[in-house]
């Protein structure tokens, strides 16, 4: 009984950490959207048009799914991986890289693996050790060892984490530039302006119940959309443009990003939607998760004016 209610108090205490984590990020500063509980927003350069969640390309963001991996330790100071949990031999607890089973019934009082303290003051866990077989055994804990009963959630710490980066979609630039008038058939570059929230790598960290998660973002691709039925690809911020370059279209292999060109007179919207790639290590874990952010810019195409005519 005395170590169901200490499971329930440990859940508690997980769910008060992550609700706060929340409430102190609900005003995470202009052009940010975050529901109540929800701790990857959306989060908008300059300019952008808010989100429309769940419609990709609609100027929003969103996270991806990840895994987490158990990972133990073996005598030579190698790793492994390992279920979190076993039905066999209980919760994993990365900081002895031992499971730990809660001994059911617990010891008589007089057995010696109370290291003189009281049934009931604390409990008895059975630890089994893979790759190191002769640790682990029944051994006393005035609280549930770490990792016993799925301790904190490391996904959900992974994305505080990535909240805390306040990752962005693209610093767009574009020639023609924002506000003038291109021309039909002339090439269309796009960049994105190089910063830790825009281009990356990034990392941050989030902790509860004394486990600290660390993540690193890194850019995976931009792609950006034409508003024309014509998109590219991107995984690099791409070349600022260069009268230079005269009328030249933009070349991949030389790290150039755009199009050779619309083809019709009239309004656009280009859309930069950027993968972020995350990668978490924590609590002995790590996982992998992605998360998206949008950009957009207007541009408007024209036709050449030939003076005379």
């Amino acid at each position: 009984m005395l170590t169901a209610r200490r499971s329930i108090v440990a859940a508690g205490v997980v769910l008060s950490l992550l609700v706060a984590a929340s409430s102190a990020m609900a005003d995470p500063g202009p052009g940010t959207e975050c529901p109540p509980l929800v701790f990857d927003c959306d989060i908008h350069s300059g300019g952008n048009k808010p989100p429309t969640p769940g419609k990709p390309g609609g100027g929003g963001g969103g996270g991806g799914g990840g895994s987490a991996k158990c990972m133990a330790r073996d005598g030579s100071g190698g790793q492994f991986e390992v279920p979190c949990f076993d039905e066999e031999s209980g919760w994993f607890d990365a900081s002895s890289s031992c499971y730990w089973r809660l001994m059911e019934p617990q010891p008589p009082a007089e057995d010696p693996v109370w290291a003189g303290h009281a049934p009931g003051d604390g409990a008895v866990y059975n630890g089994q050790c893979p790759g190191q077989p002769l640790a682990g055994g029944f051994r006393w804990f005035q609280a549930p060892p770490p990792g016993y009963g799925g301790g904190p959630n490391l996904e959900a710490l992974a994305q505080e984490a990535v909240t805390k980066m306040r990752l962005l979609g693209a610093d767009v630039g574009i020639a023609p530039k924002q506000g003038g008038t291109g021309t039909v058939g002339v090439p269309v570059w796009v960049w994105n302006g190089p910063s830790p929230q825009t281009t990356g790598p990034t990392s941050a960290s989030a902790t509860a119940l004394g486990v600290t998660v660390t993540a690193t973002a890194t850019v995976a691709d931009v792609v950006w959309n034409f508003g024309n039925g014509s998109s590219v690809s991107c995984a690099f911020p791409g070349t600022l443009y260069s009268p230079s370059f005269g009328l030249t279209p933009p070349s991949a292999a030389s790290g150039q990003c755009g199009i050779a060109g619309y083809s019709r007179v009239g309004d656009y919207t280009v859309t930069a939607t950027t993968t972020w790639a995350v990668h978490w290590v924590g609590g002995g874990q790590q996982g992998d998760l992605t998360t998206t952010r949008s950009s957009q810019v207007p541009v408007r195409i024209g036709e050449l004016q030939v003076v005379g005519q």
